[in-house]
């Protein structure tokens, strides 16, 4: 596959210097996380799935911007792969996600005066070909924690995501879950018999699990910088994809390894959903339209400006050789005069 193949169709725009006009966005790395797509889609040729491989490859050619009168600038259109190992769409996938989790737990807040607790919950590590298997066990055991009697009573809304980690040691995977849990305003009250000691939740996990060992558990409040700051620090916190490309783009891997890596992930990750809401979180998500965070929209993921407002239209295209975005087309906005 040659992945300089547009570049001999582009008529860049310059600038009346003679300059080749790029992207400036500085709310997002395009470029940089382009240069991971191209990477990755030598990865996937390597490793058998030249489907995979032509999608982030092509993933983000093209992008088009809504400009407004300041100059300020807004996605309005792009070719987003959706896959779930591209470093783009991976970044794109965290931003909107906590964009949207933040409005859920803000409602939550509003309505409830529910406080947010964060909750890890681990298994030991495991090798590649078990990671799958480890992944629905994960679920499995999840749901039935929560439905142990002293969950129900404590806890009265949830969001769950399985994220994974790599040691890059021994290459085993590390699976876990973070969770999201909204409790009410007497969690803490003594007397109450809401509040659930660490000591239990390993206990309660340890069951569900139907694990032969102690596994690690966190709990704790949502803080930013030791203060209690409620939904939004939660959002941030819990949006992180399931995986970071870091774990198989990595130059200090050989290309063996980390078609290795490519090939576990692509195959445990097949088909599985990675987050789900329970309870208040989960109303809260239905009134939002803010139900699935991992295949939605990857252009609007925190819009602040009406599309026809914006006086231009930039249309941007990836230049392989230049390895960045240039000014392909520039012209006013048909959907201003359309609302005029």
């Amino acid at each position: 596959m040659n992945l300089n193949t547009y570049d001999s169709q582009l008529q860049v725009s310059v600038s009346p210097e003679g300059e080749v006009m790029t992207l400036q966005d500085d709310r997002f790395p395009w470029a940089e996380r382009k240069v991971k797509t191209v990477r990755l889609a030598k990865l996937y040729q390597k490793a058998g799935y030249p489907e995979y491989s032509q999608k982030a490859a092509t993933c983000s050619t093209w992008l088009q911007y809504g400009v407004s009168a300041d100059g300020s600038k807004q996605l309005s259109a792009a070719n987003f792969c959706q896959l779930r190992l591209c470093p783009l769409c991976i970044a794109r996938r965290a931003k909107r996600a906590a964009y949207k989790l933040s409005q859920v737990l803000d409602l939550v807040e509003g309505e409830h005066g529910a406080m947010f607790l964060f909750l890890t919950l681990t298994v030991r590590n495991v090798p590649g070909e078990a990671l799958g298997d480890t992944l629905g066990e994960l679920v499995r055991a999840w749901n039935r924690l929560t439905k142990h009697r002293q969950f129900e009573r404590s806890v009265k809304g949830w969001f769950r995501a399985i994220e994974i980690t790599r040691n890059p040691k021994d290459g085993t995977y590390h699976p876990h879950i973070h969770a999201i849990l909204a409790v009410p305003p007497g969690y803490f009250t003594r007397g109450e018999g809401l509040y659930i000691e660490q000591s239990e939740w390993v206990d309660r996990w340890q069951k569900a699990l139907r694990a032969d060992y102690r596994p690690l558990v966190s709990i704790q409040t949502a803080k930013a910088k030791g203060e209690y700051v409620g939904g939004r620090a939660a959002a941030v916190e819990a949006a992180k994809y399931a995986v970071k490309d870091s774990d198989y783009i990595d130059d200090r891997l050989s290309e063996a390894e980390a078609v290795r890596i490519v090939t576990d992930y692509t195959e445990a990750l097949h088909r599985r959903r990675l987050t789900a809401y329970g309870g208040w979180l989960k109303t809260a998500a239905k009134a939002l339209e803010a139900e699935d965070l991992e295949d939605g929209d990857l252009v609007h993921v925190d819009d602040t400006v009406r599309e026809d407002v914006a006086e231009l239209i930039e249309t941007y295209n990836w230049h392989f050789g230049a390895g960045d975005y240039v000014l392909m087309a520039r012209q006013v906005n048909p959907l201003k005069f359309q609302r005029g």
